[in-house]
């Protein structure tokens, strides 16, 4: 797979009539609840026009013409602080568990080289995903950048991950296109980056963090007008700002917006009552796995509205995991309860574990730990790679960049035995004995007969 996408860009060069303006770079996400039928492709063009994807489950070499199925978009969009174009055209009615190869683009403005993706599960499996995130410069000054942003990406794609969760700050200023430090920077190392050794692209799920917006941050900021890029260079689930998405049966991931500043305004309230609404809904899962950019409890900072109102719903439906970043370290914390044990650490099957993972490139930070810290906080560049088995076990590893184990844990949990009653096997068999009597019976009396 790497060598053919490695020469597809040749390849292509053939097929394009006119390659006057060819995606600059190509990302996937999820625009849907549906990840096992559904991707969303998206890409940056110079110039606005109505967007192709062709795709098809056999590698077509990126010749536009022979792959089976195509999907229009709606055209670009952009922003008064973006240069150029974004397409986002969703694919739906997908098979589940499948790579699909696809090219994306236009027939007279050029198409990007082939690349390929996989579809999520439908049926419980054992799968991996990745988690961090702080992958910003610095304009006080940052040697390390983007070298570090690039290694953390480069490494991370080695261990085959089925999508990333980022937990935000992806820039020093995603408002403006200043400087080193751009979206187009950005989405052109992970195009370039996000690859596996398969040759499969990996999707984001990403979280908005602080330097998404403008600065100063407002307290309940309007994403039309105080993060424009963001919500227009992503194409998310919902109302984009938070969101769920489920990987298989097993797991569901929550999405929640940590930028929301002011406790007592309505957008906080919302959000809320959105997260009891969905940690409902998801209680049956074997996994939850919530997400978002503040360090609401780490050896930096306790950030209390959160506390009050997030922690007791995450106590109440056992999350498993709360993943975080903004605090620019590895640290992980004990099992946690803040409604029933506030101050004390408590078994596994009782608590959550709070994560943070802010070591994507960004300039590192430091502090001692607190009385809730089992690991940490650990001034490295890292990612968090999680795995999740049939068997009922979560194991996470954080991987520094020399792709050295700096913490690992697991939570292991009894999987629900299957329902009661014969296996499917069992009940065509007895059916076909049942069967094969009657035929016998009937056989025998007729021969009687004659």
């Amino acid at each position: 797979m790497v060598a053919l996408i490695s020469t597809v860009a040749n390849i292509n060069l053939t097929f394009g009539a006119q390659n006057s303006d060819p995606p600059a770079y190509v990302y996937l996400t999820w625009a849907r609840d549906d990840t096992a039928h559904s991707i969303n492709v998206s890409w940056r063009t110079d110039e606005n026009y109505i967007g192709q994807v062709r795709y098809d489950t056999k590698s077509r070499a990126g010749d536009p013409n022979a792959y089976y199925k195509r999907v229009e978009g709606a055209g670009g969009v952009t922003t008064d602080k973006f240069d150029g174009y974004i397409h986002h055209v969703e694919l739906t009615g997908l098979d589940p568990d499948t790579i699909y190869y696809f090219i994306c683009g236009h027939p007279d403005h050029g198409w990007s080289e082939e690349r390929a993706f996989q579809t999520g599960p439908a049926n419980g499996t054992s799968f991996r995903f990745v988690v961090g995130g702080d992958s910003r410069w610095d304009t006080r000054g940052h040697p390390d950048w983007p070298r570090s942003r690039d290694n953390i990406s480069r490494l991370m794609a080695q261990y085959n991950p089925s999508f990333v969760i980022f937990t935000g700050d992806f820039l020093w200023n995603g408002e403006r296109q200043e400087g080193p430090d751009t979206w187009d920077n950005w989405f052109k190392a992970m195009h370039e980056h996000w690859v596996t050794p398969q040759g499969l692209m990996i999707p984001i799920i990403p979280a908005i963090g602080n330097h998404e917006m403008v600065y100063p941050q407002p307290t309940d900021y309007d994403p039309k007008s105080h993060a424009t890029n963001y919500y227009e260079l992503f194409n998310l689930p919902g109302n984009e700002r938070w969101c769920a998405l489920s990987w298989g049966p097993d797991l569901r991931i929550i999405v929640l917006d940590g930028e929301v500043l002011d406790p007592s305004g309505l957008t906080w309230h919302e959000q809320v009552d959105w997260l009891g609404e969905e940690l409902t809904v998801s209680k049956d899962y074997l996994w939850k796995v919530v997400t978002f950019h503040r360090d609401m409890i780490s050896a930096r900072s306790q950030i209390q509205y959160m506390i009050d109102d997030w922690a007791s719903l995450f106590d109440l439906y056992h999350v498993d995991l709360v993943m975080m970043g903004h605090f620019h370290v590895y640290e992980r914390s004990h099992p946690l309860n803040w409604t029933s044990a506030p101050g004390e650490n408590v078994a596994p099957e009782n608590g959550i574990v709070y994560v943070v993972s802010g070591g994507w490139g960004a300039p590192l930070y430091s502090s001692g730990p607190k009385w809730f810290t089992a690991r940490g906080p650990i001034s490295k560049y890292n990612f968090v790679v999680v795995d999740v088995f049939e068997n009922g076990t979560l194991h996470l590893r954080a991987i520094d960049m020399n792709g050295e184990v700096i913490d690992e844990f697991s939570i292991s949990k009894e999987v629900p035995a299957p329902e009661a009653g014969l296996p499917i096997a069992a009940i065509v068999v007895s059916i076909m004995v049942v069967v094969c009597a009657g035929v016998a019976f009937y056989l025998l009396r007729m021969r009687g007969k004659s």
